[in-house]
Order: structure tokens, then sequence, then C-alpha cells
């Protein structure tokens, strides 16, 4: 008699269960936003421990798909068995960067890997989707990823600890939170995306309206610009303020 109770209070948990699962797939809406967050990594003792990092952070994002690319001639088995075991949505990929030494910028091989893709595995309008650089040595605040969903075209906010200063990033106008009137930057402040990579997002559907648009190892602290002035931005100013009107930090 006891043992017919338990199996039957056993199969009532699990319908309540199904049902809430149920539930939450029905509430969420069909046209969800995905954000592709496309990391370059490279071997260093410290590549596992920040990858972890990582994916605990992106574990609490929903509709979340993390493309890592390795910077090596192979994928390496750190970081597929990293990746079976993150219960994060990911692809991973790898991508060689050039040899010369004279090359001071890292990770435009990987990061343009990683946009190439998305433009040969998803479809342009099919699911609406925002594309994020987020290098692996970083620290983000959960909240952007949700704040950057519901941008048009490109947003921006500030971030911290950049260049040697505690922070970096959009200035709005007093009074008018949605409109940037300025930036704050410790290199070369003029230039027309004086941004971190870390602090702006874009449309998925981009990298298909531009689509050679890419990285490049020419313009030194200046990637931001040279693949945003490809995708239809003339300056940072034309970016979508997020963060409380560029007012809150959410990348250190």
């Amino acid at each position: 008699m006891r043992s017919a109770v338990k199996v039957k209070a056993v199969w009532a948990l699990l319908l309540i269960i199904l049902g809430l699962i149920f539930v939450r797939i029905l509430s969420r809406p069909s046209d969800a936003v995905t954000i592709y967050v496309i990391t370059p990594t490279f071997y260093r003792i410290t590549q596992k421990p920040e990858l972890v990092r990582l994916c605990n952070t992106f574990s609490l994002v929903e509709n979340i798909h993390w493309i890592v690319i390795e910077d090596s001639v192979n994928k390496t088995d750190l970081v597929a068995n990293f990746l079976s075991e993150c219960k994060v949505s990911s692809t991973h990929l790898n991508a060689v960067s050039p040899k010369d030494k004279n090359y001071h910028i890292k990770g435009s091989n990987q990061r343009n890997a990683g946009m190439q893709w998305l433009r040969e595995n998803i479809v342009k309008g099919q699911q609406r989707g925002v594309v994020y650089f987020a290098d692996d040595d970083n620290t983000y605040d959960p909240r952007i990823f949700n704040e950057m969903r519901n941008l048009r075209q490109g947003a921006t906010w500030p971030v911290g600890i950049v260049g040697g200063s505690s922070w970096e990033g959009c200035i709005t106008a007093p009074g008018e939170p949605s409109r940037i009137v300025g930036f704050w930057a410790g290199y070369k402040p003029r230039r027309s995306f004086p941004i971190d990579m870390a602090a702006f997002a874009i449309n998925v559907d981009l990298l298909f309206t531009y689509p050679n648009a890419s990285f490049d190892y020419k313009h030194v602290e200046q990637q931001e610009g040279t693949l945003l002035s490809q995708v239809g931005f003339k300056s940072a100013l034309e970016l979508e303020p997020r963060a409380n009107g560029c007012s809150k930090v959410s990348q250190i």
C-alpha cells in the first residue's frame, strides 16, 4: 500500500515538473533574441580558469550561443573537453593568427572565423540575434546581456579598467539618457570610435548586409572602429546607449 502511494507521489511530482517546463516553453516569445558571443582564445596556464569564469557567467544568461575560436592549427582537447562540460550552448572553432611578430593585434582571425560561422549557419531574418565580442580574460556582468537584446542596429555602454582608467565609454546628454554626446577614453579620444571591444554589440543581420565586414591586422587599437565602420556606422555617436544611459559599468 505504501509503495503504491509513493509511486503515485513520484508520478504527481513528475507531472508537475513537466507542466512547469511546458508553461515555460509556451511563455518564451517565439521571436526570442539569441546572443552570439564570439571569444578568441589561446593556450596559456590561465586559459581554462578564465574560460570557466566565462562559462559561469554565460550560464546565467538565457538564449546565448558561445562561439569559441582557438588560435591553433587544430582544436585542442583542453578546450573541447571544457566546452563539453560547460552547460552553455557552444560552437568550437579554430583559426591561426599570423606568425609575423610585427603584428600587434590579437584575435582578428579568430573573430572573423566566428562571424563567418554565423554567416554560414544562420539565415538572415529567420531569427533575431545579437553579436557580441567577449575576450576570455575579461569579467562580465550578466545583466548587460539582457540590455543588449533589444538593440536595433548597434548599442554601447561603459566598461571598467581599460587603458589604465577606471572606466571608459559613452556619455549621454543631461536629462537625455537615450542620446550619446561623447565618450570618455584614454587612447585617442577624438577618433570616430573611441570604445573598447567589450563596449558594443551589433544586430546579427548586419553581418549579412555587409558580408565583407571583418577585423584586420593593420589598425592597432582601432579594431572596434574597423568593424563598426564597415557595418554602416559613421561614428560611435550613432550607437544606442545602454546601462541606464551609460551610467553603469558592466565589464571589467
